[in-house]
């Protein structure tokens, strides 16, 4: 999450057994992004999106006037992978919603869901929600789960946004939803004690298995 674009040719240069995916949310396609990233002997990529939780989402940088939404353009990743296994496709989304106000967050997670309703596939889709388990937009995600299949895999982990102090006590922002086979007390969070006050992130990495 919030990949800038130096980070970004980092995760290119270093990963080399993943294909790295995504690029930024400003109109020139740069600056920060959520870029998510596969194993090359995994998976085959059938089809892959970056689109804008906007009402034009094929337009750069665009934004969904009217609902309160920042300033700041927000982006969802959307990508059909084939596993190498010959099993059906998953499809993997990334996204990062609005920060400042819930009619935002609720249309942005109901544009969401509406993209996994019509792609009818298994699916992972993570992000930082940027709102509490019990709040509209996320129970808009849960409440899926009759006609989805839809499980909250980080159920179990109760905090994931600490403001660099390392420290995430009961902020939980950051999701992962799947209708794959998991085990939520499996899932966790990636500890950052931090090194001379620096941190690896704000928030805490979320971690969580799924059986394809």
């Amino acid at each position: 999450q919030e990949a800038s674009d130096t980070m970004l040719k980092w995760l290119k240069t270093n990963l080399l057994e993943y294909v790295v995916l995504g690029h930024g949310r400003n109109e020139n396609y740069h600056g920060e992004g959520i870029p998510i990233a596969y194993r090359r002997d995994a998976f085959d990529l059938h089809r892959f999106e970056e689109m804008w939780l906007s009402y034009t989402p094929d337009q750069p940088a665009s934004r969904m006037e009217g609902v309160g939404q920042s300033k700041y353009p927000r982006v969802m990743i959307y990508s059909e992978l084939v596993p190498a296994n010959g099993d059906t496709p998953i499809v993997f989304c990334n996204v990062h919603t609005d920060h400042r106000v819930d009619k935002a967050r609720l249309a942005e997670c109901m544009m969401v869901m509406q993209k996994l309703f019509a792609a009818k596939h298994r699916f992972v889709l993570t992000g930082d929600f940027n709102d509490r388990p019990d709040s509209e937009s996320i129970l808009s995600i849960v409440e899926t789960a009759d006609a989805l299949g839809t499980v909250d895999a980080t159920a179990e982990i109760k905090g994931s946004f600490h403001g660099f102090s390392g420290d995430v006590k009961d902020r939980k922002i950051d999701y992962i939803f799947t209708n794959l086979k998991t085990d939520p007390k499996s899932s966790y969070a990636v500890p950052d004690a931090g090194e001379d006050g620096v941190y690896y992130s704000d928030h805490a990495a979320l971690c969580a298995f799924v059986e394809i």
